[in-house]
């Protein structure tokens, strides 16, 4: 036997209903006031059905498209959540990337400074090696040069001395006397300390 639906039992409700209200023959009123065994079995039976119609056809997939709203929603505020993990994560990854840099790039700063300073350092012992070895070869060639002086400088007075001495004795003295007398006599005054002014 198949289940009236709903629109034959809203039909049938009509139709039990109306024999009721037509046979008070009073007042619309008195009649839905007092109870009908038949309107209370025709109300309940069609409320039955509604729910079982309504069961079937409407709760089980409202109730379902719930549940699928509310999982996706529990799943939303999970992955959210995972998200706002990861981005906290990534933000103090990006922290200590941060610090690190600016670690590192004091250190390349002070690296720097340090090796400027070994550089100067270098060059400026470099700049006085130069300047010691300039005046070692400086006093070298003067010391040199001294030397040559006094050496010409000596042969010159041997020969004025000679020149001097032929013109003052007047006597002839072959050349290689008049030389080792002068020397001998230079040789003297440098032993007794009164030489030539070095």
């Amino acid at each position: 036997m198949q289940k009236p639906s709903f629109p034959l039992a809203a039909l049938g409700f009509a139709a039990a209903a109306a024999p009721a209200v037509a046979s008070e023959g009073g007042g619309l009123g008195q009649a839905l006031i007092q109870p009908q065994i038949g309107t209370i079995f025709w109300t309940l039976l069609t409320f039955a059905l509604m729910v079982l119609i309504l069961g079937k056809v409407a709760w089980k997939p409202l109730l379902g498209a719930l549940d699928a709203r509310e999982q996706s929603i529990r799943a939303s505020q999970e992955q959210a959540s995972a998200d706002r993990k990861t981005a906290e994560e990534l933000l103090q990854q990006h922290r200590d990337l941060l610090a690190e840099a600016r670690r590192e790039r004091a250190h390349a700063v002070d690296q720097g400074r340090q090796d400027a300073e070994k550089v100067k350092a270098e060059i400026m012992d470099e700049a006085r090696k130069q300047r010691d070895q300039l005046m070692q070869q400086t006093g070298a060639q003067l010391e040199a040069g001294l030397r040559q002086a006094r050496a010409e400088l000596r042969g010159e007075a041997a020969d004025l001395a000679i020149l001097a001495a032929q013109k003052l004795l007047a006597q002839t003295l072959d050349d290689s006397s008049h030389r080792k007398l002068v020397e001998d006599y230079l040789a003297d005054l440098e032993r007794s300390g009164d030489s030539l002014p070095s």
